[in-house]
């Protein structure tokens, strides 16, 4: 009986353990299982995502100032906000203002003292304004922290340079791509020259003999017109650089340009090359082939004289292209308008054009923020390829389709209608942009015209950053310096002032402070030097 007990109970003890065995290595298994899930998840987040393939395991949310376009006025229901959130677990408490209002919405924002984690910024005259204040993030502080964006700032410092502050600080991410939409250039009536036999121009002569034969079959017309040419005289950033010389760009506190042949600084406006320029305006002004009020027509204006046969030749933005060509032919299937390449002016004169896709905007990140660490993660998020593609286009079968190895939108073939519709390329929701989201939308003679005109670029003058006392010359000299040389332009082109008088002009813009103005450029340059050399 003893035995049988004993039996019995060495039985049920050796039954026993074997499960308790298995458990153990059950045990074992799990946490082994369980640190290889950890640890995945950590290269996953290191990465950019986490083991549900988003940015942040738990919901984010983000407070966020942007300015809303009017053409496309910002939507809580936007789909590229849907997309974000899904892919990243983030979402956001958004304030959105109108354009016009935009930076006296940032002023009382920066007054209360009470910053949104993010704030989109159009241009950086705000940011130099209040980053000195230590207002903003400095994103060169944290470069390590945003593998991403590192890299891509690495392989594009010259372009991120022009987003520096006079102090060297980085407080705007710099947004590429989206700039393009501002490429401009010279575009003509193509089918008016095909009918009278006329070519394109390729110098300044024939430039002129072109507006005369379209004078002389249109004895009405005013062959060359522009579009807000406006009181600054801002059309000649773009005439300008196919004469040698330039002008002042003050929004990029750009008032001279290194010469590349003497490497000194020098003055556009007061050059014989300039000179030149307005003699030839002048002459065309005399001559009825511009048109006589370049100067106050606005863009209804102007649209009306493109239409109807009163003008042929112009510059502008080349998606005008389509903008004419599209109505245009419901009435004359044979209007086109065409891009024209620039042609060579005066006795310096290249057939080059100035650089027009160009922007600043971008986010600047508050110094505020009580979740720093992941505002960085996702605008880090931002700049990563695949998110790239994701910004510009979301999801094939959503909102693209692939044809013929071309992307397509589903449901648009107008830019501001995809954009309205989407959220794509709209302030606050990409850094970095494929514009070929947005070209997709253009007919080929677009996309042929953007294609074209690259090859004509010059290369993108750097933008400048001054200091406080920097810009209280700029305020106070340069302002003098700008309106002097815009009303004496106007006067000279108008025939109101001699060309005999050209040398009294020149001292005369000097004696306004012009060598101290230049030496504020000078120095603003070379701290850009300095930094593209450390």
């Amino acid at each position: 009986m003893k035995k049988t007990k004993m039996m019995a109970l060495l039985l049920a003890l050796t039954v026993c353990a074997v499960p308790m065995a298995g458990c153990s290595a059950s045990n074992e298994k799990k946490q082994e299982t369980t640190v290889k899930q950890k640890q995945s998840t950590a290269q996953q987040e290191s990465a950019g995502g986490n083991e549900t393939g988003q940015l942040f395991s738990e919901p984010v949310m983000f407070s966020m100032l942007i300015p809303s376009h009017p053409s496309w006025p910002y939507q809580e229901d936007w789909y590229v906000q849907t997309m974000i959130k899904e892919e990243t677990n983030v979402s956001f408490n958004v304030t959105a203002v109108p354009n016009e209002g935009y930076p006296d919405k940032v002023n009382l924002t920066m007054a209360s003292g009470q910053l949104p984690d993010l704030i989109y910024f159009i241009g950086n005259e705000q940011i130099a304004q209040y980053a000195p204040q230590g207002a903003f993030v400095n994103i060169l502080d944290h470069l390590d922290e945003m593998p991403n964006f590192k890299k891509w700032y690495e392989e594009n410092e010259d372009f991120a340079l022009n987003y520096l502050s006079a102090d060297g600080g980085l407080y705007q991410f710099p947004e590429q791509g989206v700039d393009e939409t501002n490429r401009r250039g010279w575009m003509y009536r193509k089918d008016i020259f095909d009918k009278l036999g006329l070519k394109t121009p390729t110098n300044q002569d024939e430039f002129y003999d072109v507006l005369k034969a379209l004078k002389a079959e249109y004895p009405s017309s005013y062959p060359l017109a522009f579009r807000t040419f406006d009181i600054n005289l801002n059309q000649l950033l773009m005439l300008a650089p196919s004469w040698g010389t330039d002008y002042i760009d003050e929004s990029e506190n750009r008032y001279f340009r290194l010469d590349e042949k003497t490497n000194e600084w020098v003055f556009g406006p007061t050059e014989d090359s300039f000179k030149e320029l307005l003699q030839f305006y002048n002459k065309l002004y005399i001559e009825k082939l511009l048109i006589p009020n370049f100067l106050t027509i606005d863009t209804k204006g102007w649209q009306d004289v493109m239409s109807n046969n009163d003008s042929f030749v112009t510059v502008d933005y080349l998606s005008r292209i389509d903008f004419f060509n599209v109505p245009m032919r419901a009435v004359n299937p044979e209007f086109t308008l065409a891009f024209m390449q620039p042609p060579a002016f005066g006795t310096n004169g290249i057939n080059k054009f100035s650089y027009s896709a160009k922007g600043i905007l971008g986010f600047a990140v508050s110094s505020q923020s009580k979740q720093l660490d992941k505002v960085l993660k996702y605008i880090d998020w931002m700049y990563r390829d695949d998110s790239v593609q994701l910004l510009s286009w979301g999801r094939e079968g959503d909102t693209y389709k692939v044809e013929n190895g071309e992307k397509k939108w589903i449901d648009y073939t107008v830019a501001a209608d995809m954009k309205k519709g989407t959220g794509f390329e709209t302030y606050g929701f990409y850094q970095r942009y494929d514009f070929s989201g947005e070209m997709s939308t253009f007919s080929d003679e677009v996309k042929e015209a953007v294609t074209e005109a690259r090859k004509y670029d010059l290369p993108q003058p750097p933008v400048l950053a001054f200091t406080d006392e920097e810009n209280s010359v700029k305020q106070s000299v340069g302002s003098t310096i700008s309106t002097y040389v815009a009303e004496q332009t106007s006067k000279f082109i108008l025939g109101e002032r001699s060309f005999d008088t050209w040398e009294d002009y020149v001292k005369e813009v000097q004696s306004l402070g012009l060598d101290q103005l230049k030496q504020i450029q000078e120095q603003s340059y070379a701290r850009v030097e300095e930094l593209k050399n450390q």
